[in-house]
């Protein structure tokens, strides 16, 4: 006896959207990166459940020092949610706030800087990057950062999905 076929399901839009917003998220990371000059970064986003998701990764043959600096990143990443504003420590080894969250320990060289991700003035989410060199304050290392992390999801697409994995 042949069985009808089942008509085909068509997915949920919650994973859809989920899903959507973890590809962009990654995305963002990785222009993030490569237009920064970045050796690593971290991003936080919420999903359409409701849920924060975290994700990070290094470029290759850049110095990896992500696990060493989660501490670092992520309080960037939550003080960056909730004031709504870009943050950035110019030299790692100067900020006593660094070495205080790395529980004393020496922090390695270079600059961090963390922005909200938003969309038609909604917070969605968090990027934040890490430089193996300290930045001079005067860089607008924050500025190019933010523009990236406010850029419409439809123009991420279109570019190539640069190191992204």
């Amino acid at each position: 006896m042949e069985r009808p076929l089942a008509p085909a399901r068509e997915p949920d839009p919650i994973i859809q959207t989920s899903h959507v917003r973890e590809m962009a998220a990654n995305l963002l990371l990785g222009r993030a990166l490569q237009m920064l000059e970045a050796a690593g970064g971290m991003v936080v986003f919420w999903d359409a459940e409701g849920r924060w998701n975290k994700d990070s990764f290094a470029l290759p043959g850049r110095p990896d020092r992500l696990e060493e600096l989660a501490p670092v990143l992520e309080a960037l990443l939550e003080w960056t949610l909730y004031t709504e504003k870009p943050v950035v420590i110019h030299d790692l080894r100067q900020s006593r706030w660094s070495r205080h969250l790395l529980h004393g320990a020496e922090p390695p060289a270079g600059a961090v800087a963390a922005t909200p991700m938003a969309q038609r003035g909604a917070i969605w989410g968090a990027v934040a990057v890490y430089r193996a060199e300290p930045v001079d304050a005067a860089m607008d290392l924050l500025g190019q950062l933010a523009e990236l992390a406010t850029e419409p999801l439809s123009s991420l697409g279109s570019a190539r999905p640069e190191g992204v994995s």
